[in-house]
């Protein structure tokens, strides 16, 4: 039995893109989908029915006039205004239905992107340019050209229109049968050259994507808090305004010139539409004149080729239509793409996490990785094995592969040979969600959540988010609970001057706050800490804190340390020295300072620079 694909499969593209946006509509509400379907047919059927029955009534009034009898006239009069009366009540039903709706889609196709983005496993897709252009697709779905939302309001428009135009070229059969074909094929041409040109114009727009965003990176930086203070300092405005207008009509001219149909398409089909109109007048007077039609006739006639005259294929609605066409099976063939990857996990059967993982050692097996695009391998063979329940330090220049190592210990990038294991079992065959669960994550470059202070931690582990007992604890043991419990409005503080009531924190009270979505993470049943420069915005008062802490914080849990701060590395159970991807030395701090290698002269070089401060 054939399947839908093998059906579209002939159909042009913009006919595609429009049935793919039909299609969403019974997903999302089968009911007002049912009553913008009877509300089309309506819009479509009653003014044509109205049509034949006003050219009845005209060419009724000589009759009646002669014979006195107007009792037809009259029943005439009252079904036109009954019709009349139907139609116009159908109208703002249907406007009204046709806008929730388009709301609807809007709604549906962003959470669509929001949920497939959010599938895969890892983040390598985020640096996919093809999936940022369809990601910036979604987020510009609140803009008229590219609005989902503004097509469906569309159709109420243009779906009648191409109705009524069918139903009045049934009527125009009855006088010419050859005629009324000439109309039949004539009229789904014209719509499909035109619907054709506003897709080639989406096409364009959409093909620009890359360039607009770099474009939009220049606007934003221009209206946003972050670089204010160096777009200030260093004069960067001009600059930025230059940047942004040469990179905006860089990416606007193609549109430019492809956003007008073409002379040939507009002459052609304007020109068509000329003759056969001509022709068809010209035949309807030659029949009247001779006699061949009646008044009644050639009123209901005329009706029908006004009817006919009546689809739209030139408006904005049109390109409404057109535009959506292109954006929205882009949007859900990512989200498709995405989500598939989902599947295939879920059809791996991942094996189950035991409760207690990991319970002898995590082990880095001639792990390799290199990121996309890049020259070279960010990890080469790192061997390493974790120890569970200890404390393990890595130290390195930058570069040497520090932060690469936490993103493969969290599952956001797969190795590119090698492979990662948790007591034996390959890192890949376990549920991420579960692994996820497992490890708490203070990142070097932690986000900070404009939102409540109770938000910012308790994001740590969402489930728990409501036990304040439990969040104060964390805070306690980040050292955050006196900078939260002095805020205006403590707990439920905004932390963004952006919103009203909001403030903003220091970076070192930020740091804090974010150790203590780690700390809560580790309350809620994380059993692997891994911090990455957790000290980096400390005071030394809070980083001295910290220290002392440390083997508190870390207690019973498998713990990665990544830090430029010796004082805080030698605390740590066994201390590995990483560069060029790869382990170089291995020990404790006592062994590590003997040996006089690189360790110990990174050592002595930053000693040297705190005695010489002293």
């Amino acid at each position: 039995m054939p399947t839908r694909a093998d059906v579209t499969r002939w159909l042009p593209p913009s006919i595609k893109g429009l049935l793919s946006v039909l299609g969403l509509l019974p997903k999302l509400s089968r009911r007002r989908t049912a009553v913008m379907v009877a509300g089309v047919l309506v819009q479509s059927f009653v003014p044509v029915a109205a049509g034949v029955l006003t050219g009845l009534l005209i060419g009724g009034i000589p009759e009646a006039v002669r014979t006195g009898e107007s009792e037809r006239s009259i029943w005439l009069l009252v079904a036109i205004g009954g019709l009349v009366v139907v139609e116009r009540a159908t109208a703002p039903i249907l406007q009204a239905t046709a806008a929730t709706l388009g709301r609807d889609v809007d709604r549906y196709l962003q959470e669509r992107v929001m949920e497939a983005v959010g599938q895969p496993t890892g983040i390598q897709h985020l640096e996919d340019p093809e999936v940022i252009n369809k990601i910036r697709t979604a987020r510009g779905l609140s803009v008229d050209a590219e609005n989902a939302g503004r097509a469906i309001e569309a159709l109420p428009g243009v779906i009648p229109s191409w109705l009524r135009a069918l139903a009045s070229v049934a009527v125009l059969f009855f006088f010419h049968w050859w005629l009324g074909l000439i109309w039949l094929v004539m009229w789904p041409i014209v719509v499909h050259l035109m619907q054709r040109e506003y897709f080639r114009v989406g096409a364009v727009t959409y093909n620009q994507s890359n360039e607009l965003r770099r474009s939009e990176y220049y606007r934003d930086l221009a209206l946003t808090p972050g670089p204010a203070k160096e777009i200030r300092i260093w004069g960067m405005l001009d600059w930025l305004l230059e940047r942004f207008d040469t990179s905006f009509r860089t990416a606007i001219e193609p549109v430019w010139k492809t956003r007008k149909p073409r002379k040939s398409v507009m002459y052609g089909t304007t020109s068509a539409i000329l003759l056969v109109n001509l022709l068809t007048y010209v035949l309807l007077v030659y029949a009247g004149v001779n006699g061949v039609l009646s008044l009644a006739a050639i009123a209901v006639f005329i009706q029908a080729l006004a009817g006919a005259n009546s689809y739209t294929a030139f408006d904005d609605n049109n390109v409404y239509l057109s535009r959506a066409a292109v954006t929205v099976p882009k949007i859900l063939s990512m989200a498709d793409e995405l989500s598939s990857q989902r599947v295939e996990l879920a059809q791996t059967a991942p094996r189950e996490l035991p409760p207690n993982a990991p319970r002898e050692q995590i082990s880095f097996q001639a792990t390799t990785f290199r990121y996309p695009n890049a020259d070279r391998d960010a990890l080469a063979g790192l061997d390493l094995d974790i120890e569970a329940h200890r404390s393990l330090a890595i130290v390195g220049d930058n570069g040497a592969g520090k932060t690469t190592f936490v993103k493969l210990l969290c599952r956001l990038y797969e190795p590119t040979s090698g492979q990662i294991t948790v007591d034996g079992t390959p890192l890949g065959e376990l549920d991420p969600r579960a692994w996820r669960e497992r490890i708490a994550v203070l990142f070097q470059d932690f986000a900070r959540y404009p939102l409540t202070a109770k938000e910012n931690v308790g994001l740590g582990a969402p489930s728990h988010n409501r036990d304040l007992e439990r969040l104060e604890y964390a805070a306690e043991r980040a050292g955050a609970l006196d900078v939260i419990r002095n805020l205006p409005n403590g707990w439920d503080t905004i932390l963004s001057r952006e919103f009203t009531g909001g403030v903003d924190l220091s970076g070192g009270q930020w740091q804090r706050i974010a150790l203590a979505r780690a700390m809560f993470a580790v309350d809620a049943g994380a059993r692997v800490l891994v911090l990455d420069e957790p000290t980096a915005a400390l005071d030394v008062r809070a980083e001295a804190e910290l220290y002392d802490r440390f083997l508190e914080l870390t207690e019973g849990l498998t713990t990665c340390l990544i830090s430029h701060r010796f004082s805080t590395v030698r605390r740590a159970d066994r201390i590995v020295v990483m560069t060029e991807g790869g382990v170089i030395e291995d020990g404790t701090h006592d062994e590590l300072i003997e040996r006089d290698g690189r360790y110990a002269h990174m050592f002595a070089l930053q000693a040297e620079r705190f005695r010489a401060e002293a």
